[in-house]
Parts: C-alpha cells; sequence; structure tokens
C-alpha cells in the first residue's frame, strides 16, 4: 500500500505542476490542453490523504510497541516529527488548493496558474522537510531533496500533460522552442541533486546493491537511460523527422516517455519505503538482503561482503545488447515504430542491470 501511495503522490504532484504551468505559458506557444478540472481537483485532494499513509503506518508500528494507543501516537507524529508537522501544512495547502480549483470565479482567472503554482512549490518544499535527507542533515538536506523533486516534477508535469491532454500537435515547434531547454535544466538539476542525496544516503553505492533500497536506486538510474533516450529524440529529432514527414504526430513518442517516467516513480515510490543504507553492513544486521540481489548474484553472500565492479564476458555481452538496444531505439524512431522502441527502451535497463550485476564480484 505504501508503495503504490507513494507514486500515486508524485503522480498527482506532477500532474498539478504540469498544468498549472502549461496555463502560465501564451496559447500560441503550447499545444491545446484540456486537462479536466475534475481530474485536477481529485489530485489536490489526494495529496494530503496519500501523504498520511506513511504517518498511519508508523503510528500502527508504534503502537504496537508500546502501550501508547493509536490515536495518541497520530499526536505525538503530528506535533513533534517533521513529517507530522508537515503533513499539517501541506493538508492545509492543499485543500486550499482544491477550493480554489473547484471555484468556478477563480478557475477562469488569470491569475489562477500562478497562485496555484506558488502554492504547488511551497507543498514541494513541505514534502522536502518530510524527507530522510532533512531529517539527518538538516537545512542542506531538506534543499537539496527539495530542488531534486522539483525539478524532476517540472520535467515530468509537462511532459504528462502536453502528451496525455494534448487535443493536437498545433504549436509544437513553439512549445519545445521552450521546453527542451527546460527539460534539460530540470536534468541537470536532478543529477546534480541527486548524486548529492546518494552522498547522504547510499555513499557505498554498489555495496548497496545487496539491499533492496540499492537495488531499486540501480533500477531508477538504469531507467533513466531509456527516458532520456526518448526525450533526446522527441525534443531534438523532432524537426528532422518534421521535414521528412510532414504528417508526422509527435504525441505518441511523447506518451511513450511518459510511460517509462510513470515506471520511473514507481521505482522511485518503493525506494522512498525502504531503509537508506548509510552503511551497508550495519544496515544488514536489521535489513534482510534483497532477494533480487542473491537471486542474480553468482557468488556467495554474507552480511561482510564487499562488492567490486569488475569486466568479464557475461557483463561485456549484456552491455554489447544495451547497446544494440540503443540503436534499434534510434531505428525505429526513425521508422515511426513505437511499440518496436518502447520495448527496445525497456530491454536497455534490462540489459543494463544485468551488466552490471554480471561484472560484480
Amino acid at each position: 500500500m505504501s508503495y503504490v501511495s507513494e507514486a500515486l503522490l508524485y503522480v498527482c504532484f506532477a500532474i498539478l505542476t504540469g498544468t498549472f504551468i502549461l496555463r502560465v505559458v501564451p496559447e500560441h506557444r503550447r499545444p491545446d490542453i484540456h486537462a479536466p478540472n475534475w481530474l485536477l481537483l481529485v489530485c489536490a485532494l489526494a495529496i494530503p490523504v496519500l501523504e498520511y499513509v506513511p504517518i498511519h503506518n508508523s503510528a500502527v508500528l508504534f503502537a504496537k510497541d508500546t502501550d501508547v494507543t493509536y490515536g495518541e501516537m497520530v499526536k505525538s507524529i503530528l506535533l513533534e516529527l517533521n513529517n507530522g508537522k508537515a503533513w499539517i501544512w501541506s493538508a492545509v495547502a492543499s485543500v486550499g488548493l482544491a477550493f480554489l480549483i473547484g471555484l468556478p470565479s477563480f478557475r477562469n482567472d488569470k491569475h489562477m496558474p500562478k497562485v496555484s503554482l506558488f502554492i504547488m512549490f511551497l507543498l514541494i518544499l513541505w514534502l522536502g522537510y518530510a524527507s530522510h535527507a532533512t531529517s539527518l542533515y538538516g537545512t542542506k538536506g531538506w534543499l537539496v531533496h527539495s530542488a531534486h523533486f522539483l525539478a524532476v516534477t517540472v520535467w515530468i508535469g509537462v511532459l504528462l500533460i502536453a502528451s496525455w491532454f494534448s487535443a493536437s500537435s498545433r504549436n509544437w515547434e513553439a512549445f519545445l522552442a521552450w521546453f527542451s531547454p527546460l527539460a534539460i535544466g530540470c536534468m541537470l538539476i536532478t543529477f546534480i541533486a541527486g548524486i548529492t542525496l546518494m552522498t547522504f544516503t547510499t555513499p557505498q553505492y554498489v555495496n548497496s546493491w545487496m539491499l533492496p533500497y540499492g537495488q531499486m536506486l540501480l533500477l531508477k538510474h538504469l531507467l533513466l537511460a531509456p527516458l532520456l533516450l526518448f526525450a533526446y529524440t522527441n525534443g531534438f529529432g523532432y524537426r528532422n523527422k518534421l521535414k521528412e514527414n510532414s504528417g508526422f504526430n509527435p504525441l505518441p513518442w511523447l506518451k511513450a516517455e511518459s510511460v517509462i517516467a510513470l515506471l520511473l516513480f514507481i521505482v522511485t515510490g518503493v525506494l522512498g519505503q525502504q531503509t537508506p543504507p548509510h552503511n551497508v553492513k550495519e544496515t544488514l544486521q536489521s535489513v534482510s538482503p534483497s532477494k533480487l540481489f542473491t537471486t542474480v548474484y553468482n557468488g556467495h553472500f554474507s552480511p561482510d561482503l564487499s562488492l567490486k565492479l569488475s569486466i568479464g564476458l557475461d557483463s561485456i555481452l549484456m552491455l554489447a545488447a544495451a547497446l544494440v538496444m540503443i540503436y534499434g531505439l534510434i531505428q525505429m524512431y526513425k521508422e515511426n515504430k513505437i511499440l518496436p522502441a518502447f520495448v527496445m527502451g525497456l530491454l536497455t535497463t534490462v540489459f543494463g542491470y544485468f551488466a552490471l550485476m554480471f561484472g560484480i564480484g
């Protein structure tokens, strides 16, 4: 349940942020967007509900281990812990945002998207305040986590709305003229902030692959490969494709890119519910090793194991297969064959995963 709620929470943030950004942009610089208000209302009201799930789980767990009732434990979390305080602020802001979305007189006001974006920015800051990085590293962790989530939400949010709620590809070149640089900027912030977060939570990156957290983090990083491939073809290959075929429709390709982004959200949701391995050996004393790791790993597992990457025939063959999939994806884009390209994108991640796992010893 926690994994699902976390992934849905990210989707809600992306939908709301992407919609309001596109509503700020002049009509002649974006496609015709028709995101229904009921969806925005549902997303706004879902945020406090979804953010409450980990609080509920913690309260149930702690209440079992102590003589404190569930209600008293919830009260203690809300008033004393960062994630509890952040939830209170987020709940108030989310309900306020839902009220504004549902108010007809404000819904059509030209300032509505700007006010809504400001509220979304506050919600992102409060989500960052409730993060592991903030609890461990204070203000520095809060700012880095918030910057990472803000960049991802802006990038993926605009992508989701533009791909699934566009009535046509009208003004597509004008849209790409500002979205491509924005997406590149968000990618750079995401990478820099992500690497910084890893120094906070996962200093022993390769060794962390023994743990569920490390496996999910590795899958998250590998899913970036097909996502970036689709982003590159959609952002830079579109003009050339349009010259070859004036009837080329970019929306199905944007949808394929957004599906991979949703998979990334799901993996991130699972990742958010795992224990960050600040010290892998110590974490293995209380957390079981990843079943995926113990299944794929060829050697004998022990908590004292120290993993190292090395180049072998198996890993070289898997890497070669991943490179073939990358080449194939680009060729399928040129031939406008979306399903084979999507499958090859996912296989890039799969072969890349086995290339790394077969290369550890």
